[in-house]
């Protein structure tokens, strides 16, 4: 009779390798959809209509990109064999269907019966993906690593909470109540606090550890960034629910998360400084990754004072730049460093090209946001052309993401980290 292990198998590399290119594909095609909502500051999309463009652009960034490159990076980084190979392979599978559903439905029905059970089937994707990696987690050796990845699942099941509590709170009390607004806030703080920053943190360590850096975290410090996620919530139901208490309860939130994460950026950073290969474009993209990690942390810090934190929600250029700080900054270019590392993504110059292309694009765009929002904060108004030049700046999104979906390698032993 067989083991459980001896039926374990490995994904090949052609396959993880497709997985992420499908995961690019769908941020290609959410950056597409981001660069039409800049398009209509400058020029009307008769056919089009905004808000359904924001939910298709966000939908398929968080649940198409997002979702499809972290559970691939957690399968194939921290459990390597398998015997639910299959079982993943219907994960892919059904998150294939359910985004490209929700970016063409969100596109042009909005939440309507059509989007709503694209959006549900991504559940279903999700909730898969969590059972079967549950049950290979078990029995891994204690770590770090391990410990945030199975936190960071147990915080996107968390998270959908929020979106089952969504069209019952509709349907009783309408969708301009505060609780309906609580609801949604409720998936998207712990879809980008808990699921996809642990889950970076998680294959950080885990990628450190392939280096033969292991880090190891403090469970009291572990223990303080899970109180410090609980308490930071607050934060997101203050502008439809501006209650005192609940300033305080993110001040001390923000104040927790600052303790925590402190010693954990210090370990990631002082293992980056010792890879032998910071100079090149896989460390310029680890490196922007961790800076953005530590300017989330320093923002959300700030917000510890009350009137900070009325401002960081009532000017929207702050709201929007704070989002793709964490999930662009800290979470996406973090992951094209691990995957390129890691051989998940084959390089070429063309690869090294779009990201180069990407970080301009990251550091441009919040710049523009960041640096607009500070003059509407002052009351100085708009920068001559704004419009256009942030649409300028994020038309290099799609360019970059195609460049790198489409590269391949120049020749058998060619490495972009090694130029």
């Amino acid at each position: 009779m067989t083991s459980d292990t001896e039926n374990a198998i490995e994904f090949s590399i052609s396959e993880k390798r497709r997985w992420i290119k499908i995961a690019l594909f769908f941020f290609f095609l959410a950056s597409l959809l981001g660069a039409s909502m800049r398009y209509f500051f400058v020029w009307e999309i008769p056919v089009l209509d905004y808000k359904n463009l924001m939910h298709a652009h966000s939908h398929v960034a968080m649940l198409g990109w997002l979702f499809t490159a972290i559970s691939g990076a957690l399968i194939f980084l921290m459990v390597e064999k398998t015997r639910y190979i299959k079982a993943y392979k219907w994960v892919l599978s059904l998150n294939i269907v359910a985004s490209v559903g929700m970016a063409v439905f969100f596109t042009f029905e909005g939440y309507g019966p059509f989007s709503i059970a694209f959006s549900t089937l991504h559940l279903a994707a999700a909730y898969l993906f969590a059972v079967v990696f549950f049950k290979d987690l078990k029995g891994k050796m204690k770590s770090a690593s391990v410990r945030f990845a199975r936190w960071s699942v147990i915080w996107m099941l968390v998270s959908t909470l929020g979106l089952w509590g969504i069209a019952p709170i509709a349907s009783i009390l309408g969708s301009h109540h505060p609780l309906y607004y609580a609801s949604v806030q409720f998936f998207l703080h712990f879809q980008f606090n808990g699921w996809f920053t642990f889950a970076i943190l998680s294959l950080l360590f885990k990628h450190f550890e392939n280096c033969g850096q292991r880090l190891e975290i403090d469970r009291r410090v572990f223990w303080i960034l899970q109180l410090s996620l609980l308490l930071t919530y607050a934060l997101s139901i203050t502008w439809s629910t501006p209650e005192t208490f609940l300033f305080y309860l993110n001040s001390a939130g923000v104040i927790l998360q600052v303790i925590a994460f402190y010693p954990i950026v210090l370990k990631l950073w002082k293992s980056f400084l010792r890879i032998s290969d910071k100079g090149n474009i896989t460390g310029w993209l680890l490196f922007f990754g961790l800076v953005s990690l530590a300017l989330k942390v320093l923002t959300q810090a700030a917000v510890a004072v009350p009137a900070v934190a009325e401002i960081s929600y009532t000017i929207r250029n702050f709201v929007i730049g704070f989002i793709h700080l964490t999930l662009l900054g800290s979470i996406t270019l973090s992951l094209l460093a691990v995957f390129y590392r890691e051989s998940l993504l084959q390089t070429s110059s063309s690869v090294r090209t779009g990201s180069i292309l990407l970080i301009v694009a990251f550091a441009a765009t919040e710049f523009l946001l960041f640096g607009q929002g500070m003059l509407l904060w002052l009351r100085y108004g708009f920068v001559n052309f704004y419009y256009e030049i942030i649409l300028g700046a994020t038309i290099l999104f799609p360019v970059s993401i195609a460049l790198i979906t489409i590269g391949k390698n120049k020749d058998p032993g060619y490495d972009v980290n090694h130029e």
